[in-house]
């Protein structure tokens, strides 16, 4: 019988992104449907269907993969800002901020990283682990803001995002007081026409 061929190293580094990224995704899941403080490994277990050896190889603990978890989330939340780079010119103000609802936060990863948020301000080692990582997202974000973007001045343009994301990620709180998404979609609607009057696209270099 032939010798069983191992993997390359690189088949191995894709193998294991893989399965990181299975993880990332059934914790998302859980998050979602659990919330923070219900989310167990057991749980992120048996969604992702895995052994708990497989799951403890890539994270040694849950604040470790709610930290991984984290970064891939707030890498998609830029998306709707940077998206001028597959296009002519940035998206309208309006189009911007629907899709920025739709997509991402109203959306089982944006219900996850609002979970994780919450969990900051009372667990104490989730929020050192997560601090330096939200503070350069933010200044990311507000800088791919202005590239594209403008107020009365630079840091009005940031000011006015800023503003955005915040009403944005308070509509999923909000959720819990109202039966209707309708009704959420009409504020979301009525939000970005008003942003409209004070954010505007920067003209194409292109």
């Amino acid at each position: 019988m032939p010798a069983q061929q191992k993997d390359s190293p690189n088949r191995q580094d894709q193998r294991s992104e893989a399965t990181r990224k299975r993880i990332c995704k059934a914790m998302i899941a859980c998050l979602d449907r659990y919330g923070y403080a219900e989310t167990s490994f057991a749980r992120v277990q048996e969604k992702a269907g895995l052994s708990r050896g497989a799951i403890t190889h890539h994270f040694p603990g849950k604040e470790a993969l709610v930290v991984a978890t984290a970064m891939e989330l707030l890498a998609n939340a830029l998306e709707p800002v940077e998206h001028h780079r597959t296009r002519a010119a940035p998206l309208p103000v309006r189009d911007l901020i629907l899709k920025a609802w739709d997509r991402v936060v109203n959306s089982s990863g944006g219900r996850a990283m609002v979970e994780i948020l919450v969990a900051c301000r009372s667990d104490r080692t989730l929020h050192a682990l997560l601090e330096g990582q939200l503070h350069d997202w933010d200044r990311q974000s507000r800088a791919s803001i202005t590239r594209n973007y403008t107020g009365e001045d630079a840091e009005d343009a940031e000011l006015l995002w800023s503003i955005t994301r915040n009403f944005l990620r308070g509509l999923i709180l909000h959720a819990q007081f109202t039966s209707d998404p309708a009704y959420l979609a009409r504020m979301v609607d009525r939000f970005a026409r008003m942003m409209e009057a004070e954010l505007h696209p920067l003209p194409s270099d292109k």
